[in-house]
This record gives C-alpha cells, sequence and structure tokens, in this order.
C-alpha cells in the first residue's frame, strides 16, 4: 500500500510538468496558398522567431489548390497537437456564405490567434488612364463587358471588394481567379488585367518600382506608405472593412492549453518593438497577437458585417 501511494504521489507530480512541456516535437503550419503568396510571406516572418519561444523549430507548409480547401480540409482532420494553419479574413468570414458547400469541411477549425492587421489597395495597370478608382469608374462605365479584374479565387478579398464595386458602382468587369496572389499581381503587370486588390504590404515593391498604380487603399485614411493615394472612403466609397488581418486555427482536436501557449508566444513575437520596426512596418503591418477567446469574438462580429457585404455583392 504504502508503494502504491507513492506511485501515486509520482504521477501527479510529473503529470502537470508533462502537460507544460509542449511542443515536444517541430510545430508545422500549413499554408493553404502557393509559396510567395501575401500569407505565405507574412506567416513566414512571423514563425521565423518562434524557435527561440517554443523551443521547437516551425515548420511553414503550403498545400496549395482548390481555392484554399486541400490545405485547410488537411489541417481541419489532424489529430496531432503540433499542426494549425494560417488563415485571412476572406476565409474566416466570407467563405462561410460566398463557399457555402465548402466551408462546412474547415468549420471545425478553431481560433488562436490573429497576428497582423494590414491595409488593402486597388492597383491597375499602368496603361489605364485614370489617377485614382473615382476616374476609373467613368472610364470603366464607357467599356462594359472589356474589362477584367484579377483575384486568387472565389471568395478572395480581391473578389468580394471588386465585385462589391461592381454592384455598388454599376460595372460591367470581368472576373478572372488564379491560384495566387503573385499571379494575379503578374497579369496585372502584364497589361492582360486591368485592375485587382491586395494587401498593401504584398503591393508596395510593385507600386514603388513603377509596375502598377494605386488607385485607393481601402479604409477611411491614407497610409503613410502611400501618403499620395487617397482611401476609399475620401473618393466616397463605403467599403466597410480597412484592409484585412491574418491569423492562426488549428484542428478542433488541438487542446486549449495547446492554442493559448501559441497565442501567446506568436503575441510576443509580433509585439516586440524590433520585429515591428524591421519586419511589420516596412510593409504597412501592424500587430495584433491576440488571445483564442479575443480572436473568437472578433470573428463573432465581422462574419455579421460580411454576411451583410456577400448579399450587397450577389453572392
Amino acid at each position: 500500500m504504502k508503494h502504491l501511494f507513492a506511485l501515486l504521489a509520482l504521477l501527479l507530480t510529473v503529470a502537470p510538468a508533462g502537460a507544460q512541456e509542449w511542443p515536444q516535437r517541430p510545430v508545422r503550419v500549413i499554408v493553404a496558398y502557393p509559396a510567395g503568396g501575401v500569407l505565405d510571406v507574412i506567416t513566414r516572418a512571423v514563425m521565423e522567431p518562434l524557435r527561440e519561444k517554443l523551443g521547437q523549430p516551425v515548420v511553414v507548409e503550403n498545400r496549395s489548390g482548390g481555392n484554399g480547401y486541400i490545405g485547410l480540409e488537411a489541417c481541419a482532420r489532424e489529430q496531432d497537437q503540433h499542426t494549425f494553419c494560417a488563415v485571412t479574413i476572406e476565409v474566416m468570414v466570407f467563405h462561410p456564405f460566398v463557399e457555402r458547400e465548402n466551408f462546412p469541411r474547415i468549420a471545425s477549425l478553431q481560433p488562436v490567434t490573429q497576428f497582423t492587421r494590414g491595409g488593402g489597395v486597388i492597383f491597375a495597370n499602368n496603361d489605364v488612364p485614370v489617377r485614382d478608382l473615382r476616374e476609373f469608374v467613368g472610364w470603366a462605365r464607357q467599356r462594359p463587358g472589356q474589362l477584367n479584374y484579377s483575384s486568387f479565387g472565389m471568395g478572395s478579398t480581391p473578389h468580394i471588394v471588386m465585385e462589391w464595386l461592381k454592384a455598388t458602382e454599376r460595372l460591367d468587369i470581368t472576373h478572372v481567379p488564379y491560384r495566387g496572389s503573385p499571379e494575379a499581381m503578374n497579369e496585372v503587370i502584364g497589361g492582360r488585367i486591368q485592375l485587382s486588390y491586395t494587401g498593401m504590404g504584398f503591393a508596395l515593391p510593385q507600386i514603388r518600382a513603377g509596375r502598377v498604380k494605386a488607385l485607393a487603399v481601402a479604409g477611411d485614411r491614407r497610409w503613410p506608405q502611400l501618403p499620395d493615394v487617397p482611401s476609399l472612403r475620401e473618393l466616397g466609397f463605403n467599403y466597410p472593412y480597412g484592409g484585412g488581418w491574418f491569423g492562426l486555427v488549428a484542428p478542433e482536436a488541438s487542446a486549449p492549453a495547446t492554442r493559448r501557449r501559441m497565442a501567446a508566444a506568436i503575441g510576443e513575437v509580433v509585439r516586440d518593438a524590433g520585429f515591428r520596426a524591421r519586419v511589420l512596418e516596412p510593409q504597412a503591418y501592424e500587430a495584433i497577437g491576440n488571445t483564442p477567446e479575443e480572436f473568437a469574438g472578433v470573428l463573432a462580429a465581422e462574419r455579421e458585417r460580411g454576411a451583410a457585404l456577400a448579399r450587397l455583392a450577389g453572392f
């Protein structure tokens, strides 16, 4: 009996410590879009410093295809406590209404944290003879059915923004979807597409190099990175989002303690002054680093607006 009590005492002593040892092997983060895109670039930047925080490598794995659902569904089905997937505002806020048949495949994904938010920019091919989005609307109305815009899939932010613009301004512009944001950008640069939208951090190098022209930034204010580009609100447009955000979710099988630990580590990374100055601010990103509970609250609030926007855009 004495030995039994001793064994129980030992188990009670080591169990909490074992629960706190996560992660016990490398952490995997699935990005369900091609390498080099908006989500891929910011995810890799945020995950790289996590090795020091977690004591394990963090491996980013690109599993693109099916408008993101190949990688996201693989993540949702995972039983491993070391697997997460990166997501964007469109997947978590717009897809429940735009991808009604597909979203149930990933609806079980659990919020972990939003790591950054950033501005968005509507941009055009340099041959488009306008200075801003208001001028583009007038120009496009004279060319019904002759113009195209690019996106990186159904329910992507470029798709939502442009369908909203078409609905509110009565424009006839054709949607041309691509596999990822690099392709959508390159088609505008090459002159085969007239217009698109993307995250400001991704577009800045191309705008500064003069390969495309910025027509408007999302929101109600100009951004210091593009001080000469008017905001949508300034031009008289009432788009309800000021940009996008990027975050991390986990399979339903993951433990709440694991999600909280990962969120806390990411929060330390993105709120670090050196990381903000070196990585986030030059790309027009702002740190978030919230808790799983706070992220869940954001999703609930934003999905109400997402539903209204999807209806307005005709989905």
